[in-house]
């Protein structure tokens, strides 16, 4: 079970750090040609608009499925103080600490739902992953190429791009979720240190082995899609340094 998880967190943490660095590049390459950074901050929350609809759409379903009041919805991009960009934003009245963390978790779950299915509708995962196993790296290339072959590819592609480049979650969401899992570290730790606490049945831990080896080929593939992107982007940010040089 930890294996398909550890794969995922991996996987996951290098995608956040790649959107970072895309970031940098991009809006840095276009400051550069402009001068403006309203420019570049309204160009790049262009670019991730599909991403940022989910995201914030994803905070909205889970507090109306839950109950929990709305105010507005915002797509708009603001400048934080801290120099962050905040592409959009729920504002939620009302409800406790667990509709909180199931609302601050929404984007992930639902952004890694759609990152998946959309790597799997472009590219043979399991054909993949079979050739990476017995070192086949040619078969790995052909079977992300295949991407391509696909009839709405570049739209696919992009959307891929954009909403797993967004499912991550900001300051505000990871709060109620990080005091959700101190009060559960509290309540669980001393249960394990005295082997009282139940274990999973087996099945169970076959189903959610199972889960997250499909959320991390999911992943995987997305992953190699921010890897093109990030290098498309330093391209661009080097020669926009080059030409105001």
């Amino acid at each position: 079970m930890w294996s398909p998880l550890l794969w995922s967190a991996a996987f996951l943490v290098a995608i956040w750090w790649l959107t970072r660095r895309l970031a940098f590049y991009l809006m840095g390459g276009i400051y550069r040609l402009t001068g403006s950074q309203q420019v570049a901050v309204v160009a790049y929350a262009l670019l991730f608009l599909p991403g940022t609809l989910v995201h914030e759409f994803a905070h909205w379903g889970m507090a109306k499925l839950l109950g929990v009041k709305t105010g507005g919805f915002h797509i708009l991009p603001k400048l934080e103080k801290n120099g962050e960009i905040r592409l959009g934003s729920v504002d939620v009245r009302g409800g406790g600490l667990v509709e909180h963390t199931l609302i601050g978790m929404a984007p992930m779950l639902l952004g890694g739902l759609i990152t998946v299915g959309l790597s799997y509708a472009l590219v043979d995962v399991d054909a993949m992953k079979q050739a990476l196993q017995s070192e086949q790296f040619g078969v790995v290339m052909q079977a992300l190429l295949g991407a391509f072959q696909h009839p709405d590819a570049f739209i696919l592609l992009y959307l891929l791009f954009t909403i797993s480049s967004s499912m991550f979650l900001s300051a505000s969401d990871r709060a109620p979720i990080q005091q959700m899992a101190l009060y559960l570290a509290l309540v669980l730790l001393p249960l394990y240190l005295l082997g009282i606490l139940p274990a999973l049945p087996s099945s169970w831990s076959q189903i959610i082995a199972d889960m997250f080896g499909i959320f991390a080929s999911g992943l995987a593939v997305a992953l190699v899609v921010h890897v093109v992107m990030t290098g498309l982007s330093l391209v661009f940010w080097g020669a926009a340094r080059a030409i105001r040089s």
